[in-house]
Order: C-alpha cells, then sequence, then structure tokens
C-alpha cells in the first residue's frame, strides 16, 4: 500500500511522530512518501519510522504558479499550501507512475489495516474518494486517489473555475464563506461525478457504501467530538459539519475505545445499539498522543 503525505514549512510539526507511530502500529509494510522542503528531508523521524522524504519542488511545476495567483495570497499562505500540494501530488504520482494511493492529514490518526478495504477502494471508486464534511466542504481527513490523472482533472478544475469567475464569482457560486482547497472540492464534487463520498456516518445520505465498508472515515467531525478543536476540549460538535447535525440532533450518540486482538485501542461510534468502527481521527487539536491505540 502507497500513502503520500506532505507538509511544507519551517519545522516539522512535533505530533508527527505519533502520526507516523499510528500509520506503523497497523502497517508496518506500507510504503509512505512524504513531500516537504529540502531542508527537511534528512531528519531522523524519517528513518525511525521508514517513511521516503522527498524534495517536494522535484515536483514544483507551472501549474502550481498559477493557482498561487489565482488564489489571491502569497504562496507560503497556509491555504495557499493547503490547495496547490494536490499538485505537487498529482506531479509526483505521475513521476513515479503510482495508482491507488491515499493521502490524508498530517493529524489524522489511522486505525486500520489499509490491506483491509484496498481492493474496494480500487473497485468502487475509479477517480477519487474522499471524506465529505458538510455542505460547503470536503476534507482530506482521508482521501482515495486512483492514479495522478484523477488529481489532474480536479486541479484543472480549481484553475477553470478560479479564471472564469474570480474569486469573488467562485464564491457567490458556490455559497462559499472563503475559497480554500476544501470549499474547491465540494464545489468540483457538486460539478462532477468524480468525487465520490466515503461513509462518514452508518446511515442516511452520508452512508452510502457504508455496507460495503462496515466502518466509516472521519473527515474531521469525529475528531473534532473526541479530542475538541484548537481548545482541546472533546465534544465539539459543529454545526455546519453533517456528523456535528447528527450529534446535536441526538445527544446520546457518543464515541467509545475498544481493543483489538492485539491490544490496541481503536475508537467506535456508539448510536442505539450499534457500534461502528472508525478507521481515522482527524485530531483538530493536535493533541494526538492522547488518541493513540497503544500508550508509549
Amino acid at each position: 500500500m502507497d500513502v503520500v503525505l506532505f507538509y511544507s514549512g519551517k519545522e516539522l510539526p512535533t505530533y508527527l511522530e505519533y502520526t507516523f507511530k499510528q500509520i506503523r502500529l497497523f502497517n508496518p509494510n506500507a510504503t509512505v512518501y512524504f513531500l516537504t522542503d529540502s531542508h527537511l528531508v534528512e531528519k531522523d523521524i524519517f528513518f525511525k519510522y521508514d517513511v521516503w522524504a522527498l524534495d517536494k519542488d522535484f515536483f514544483y511545476s507551472d501549474k502550481i504558479a498559477e493557482l498561487e495567483v489565482l488564489l489571491g495570497r502569497k504562496k507560503d499562505d497556509f491555504w495557499t499550501i493547503t490547495a496547490t500540494r494536490l499538485i505537487y501530488i498529482e506531479n509526483f504520482l505521475r513521476a513515479y507512475e503510482l495508482k491507488n494511493v491515499y493521502h490524508f492529514e498530517n493529524d489524522v490518526l489511522l486505525y486500520y489495516d489499509l490491506h483491509q478495504y484496498h481492493e474496494l477502494f480500487k473497485s468502487l471508486y475509479q477517480n477519487l474518494a474522499i471524506t465529505t464534511g458538510g455542505p460547503d466542504k470536503s476534507m482530506t481527513g482521508f482521501l482515495f486517489i486512483k492514479d495522478h490523472k484523477a488529481l489532474t482533472a480536479m486541479t484543472y478544475f480549481f484553475k477553470a473555475i478560479l479564471n472564469k469567475r474570480g474569486l469573488q464569482g467562485v464564491r457567490e457560486r458556490y455559497k462559499m464563506d472563503m475559497v480554500h482547497e476544501m470549499s474547491l472540492m465540494k464545489a468540483y464534487e457538486k460539478e462532477t461525478s468524480r468525487l465520490s463520498n466515503l461513509p462518514i456516518l452508518p446511515f442516511g445520505e452520508h452512508g452510502k457504501s457504508y455496507d460495503a465498508f462496515e466502518s466509516i472515515f472521519d473527515p474531521a467531525s469525529w475528531g473534532q467530538f473526541v479530542g475538541g478543536t484548537t481548545d482541546g476540549i472533546p465534544g465539539a460538535k459543529p454545526p455546519d459539519h453533517y456528523i456535528g447535525r447528527v450529534l446535536i440532533a441526538n445527544p446520546e450518540y457518543t464515541v467509545i475505545w475498544k481493543t483489538d486482538d492485539e491490544d490496541r485501542k481503536i475508537p467506535y461510534f456508539k448510536y442505539d445499539d450499534n457500534e461502528v468502527r472508525i478507521n481515522n481521527l482527524h485530531i483538530h487539536s493536535k493533541n494526538l498522543h492522547l488518541y493513540m491505540s497503544k500508550d508509549d
């Protein structure tokens, strides 16, 4: 299995230690690529967790510069980087001829073996599959990428609508508060059939394909409920998130922790008399160490 992660900045986030450790706990043999800045590629953490760190600028292209201009922010702005990383990954996948890969944010903890659903991903999704967050955002809490062509089509769409309508026009057409990669991906989903949604709930509109997985994925909502937002106070139920709305409407619903046969703690969504495994948690508070499957 191939995982592709991305980070650009002066120093690596300290919580990355837990991201890698958790990946290896469930996926000791997965190939993990990490695209980052040249001054970071020799950091010890990559050798410790057998992560292949690569200089992201090997995969720079004019398309990145064009999107930077269209977004109207500095190229090192957080929101610029989160959008242009998709083109870096696109170019990387093309260069290395990789297919059927996984990408997620660096503050995501993984709670399953990627082999478990890999054939299912390949058969169900012909382009991209993502964790949708709410009516105006899709989030890379978990993203399946069929190949570079799937990303090429989406990032071309970003450029095309921004060229055609400008930032204000895009905000108005798609009812966005802000133009960033989450809202642009949601616009892409609305305009095409190339961005599918992973099950984030075991029922209703946002439980499509749950019967196949028999588990759910977290865009950021389960992680905010478990670990809080930036304040770190658990129990957050964002009303602009699909999951948040369900939790607000059903205050008895919760997340519990169960231990598997290898003594690893795994989160489950508990509702009524049901317990459903959550495959990942997007820990918005960045307190990843609190939600590891095994204690240090």
